[in-house]
């Protein structure tokens, strides 16, 4: 079954790759460019046929695909007559087309898999007043609070039913003042004594209130959850739900990418190819909105790391043609080659420390030696 996850994988991530490709030939050919190769997978050619002007081919080395565009080079040997039609002499706003027509086509396609998630119909879900977990040495562990309960009432308050309620009844006394927690347990009431604690969020910090500033209380515990029959949305509410969702997922990147650069625990969390296929195994057997999900995020995550701003990513050939806008003439091939360097060399420092966070997550230890 790893096996067959694992093709599974390496097709689904295939296509991502050459839908991305294709986007960049569309654009180019449309911009009047010249397309050399459209290539599945690198290396030599095993099997290729020639359409028009362009070679569509098959390469030996299964690691993605590409496509080659006359001029993309600078200082490569162009015949006279494809000259006018070389990249570098394409207006600037066509070369950005037809750089940013890969990301977007997986933008594009992740929207409309989210999109497809809501027309397909999600589960919906009820909080209910009933403790689901209780965390180790928490404020709710220490007075006794056992999953199962149902909360009755807080401080004398009645809050039964309502999960909201029980919440703030919680939030009106701060960290350190004493609680009293009126559960059903067994069909009888039993009154739990305690004191509020620090609310601290999933990742273990502390919850401020966000007027005040200061640290909001609880107990340390989870409500149970129930799933309640699944809700399907039309073509609008769709599509407008996967918008969001997909606006969550960027600024949720977004944020993670800017702790990568301050915090060790969010550089721990990066993944390479290796990490993100042992979550396909894990999440392949989990039903089809999960597996469409994953592959929404893949295909959205594909998009927007090749938007970041260094060579030899789009996003870097982008910036570029924008210096060369700016500056009115051409930059050097001696530039673009040093840039590239340097973009490669970041690249393989991600690409390891990615590889090290996955190897010791998949074998429990890691390349780190603890001082």
């Amino acid at each position: 079954m790893v096996g067959l996850n694992i093709l599974w994988f390496a097709l689904i991530l295939m296509f991502l790759v050459l839908v991305h490709e294709a986007g960049h030939m569309v654009v180019a050919k449309w911009c009047g460019m010249r397309v050399e190769r459209f290539s599945i997978f690198f290396g030599r050619p095993i099997a290729a046929f020639r359409r028009g002007e362009t070679q569509y081919a098959i390469g030996w080395l299964p690691l993605g695909g590409y496509v080659k565009i006359s001029g993309m080079t600078r200082g490569e040997d162009i015949p006279p007559e494809v000259e006018p039609r070389a990249y570098y002499n394409a207006p600037v706003w066509r070369r950005i087309a037809t750089i940013l027509a890969g990301p977007a086509v997986n933008i594009v396609l992740a929207v409309i898999i989210f999109a497809a998630i809501f027309w397909i119909g999600v589960p919906t879900a009820r909080i209910t007043d009933t403790v689901g977990q209780v965390g180790q040495g928490t404020a709710a562990a220490q007075m006794d609070l056992r999953p199962g309960d149902r909360i009755v009432a807080i401080d004398g308050t009645r809050v039964q039913g309502d999960p909201e309620r029980v919440r703030k009844a919680l939030q009106a006394g701060a960290p350190g003042d004493p609680v009293t927690v009126t559960v059903a347990r067994d069909g009888s009431a039993v009154e739990l004594e305690g004191e509020r604690a620090v609310l601290r969020d999933i990742s273990g910090e502390p919850v401020a209130d966000p007027v005040t500033g200061e640290p909001l209380a609880g107990l340390g515990f989870t409500f149970e959850v129930v799933e309640g029959p699944t809700r399907s949305y039309g073509l609008v509410g769709g599509l407008e739900r996967g918008l969001d969702f997909t606006w969550f997922i960027v600024k949720t990147n977004g944020e993670v990418l800017g702790d990568v650069f301050s915090s060790s625990e969010a550089r721990d969390q990066v993944s390479s190819i290796v990490g993100i296929g042992a979550v396909f195994n894990e999440v392949s057997d989990d039903g089809l909105i999960t597996l469409l999900r994953f592959v929404g995020v893949i295909s959205l995550a594909l998009g927007l790391f090749n938007l970041l701003p260094i060579l030899p990513l789009d996003g870097g050939h982008i910036l570029f043609a924008l210096i060369e806008k700016v500056k009115g003439s051409a930059l050097s091939r001696t530039t673009y080659e040093r840039a590239s360097f340097v973009g490669l060399a970041l690249l393989m420092v991600v690409f390891v420390v990615a590889l090290q966070n996955d190897i010791g997550r998949i074998t429990g230890e890691g390349f780190r030696v603890d001082p």
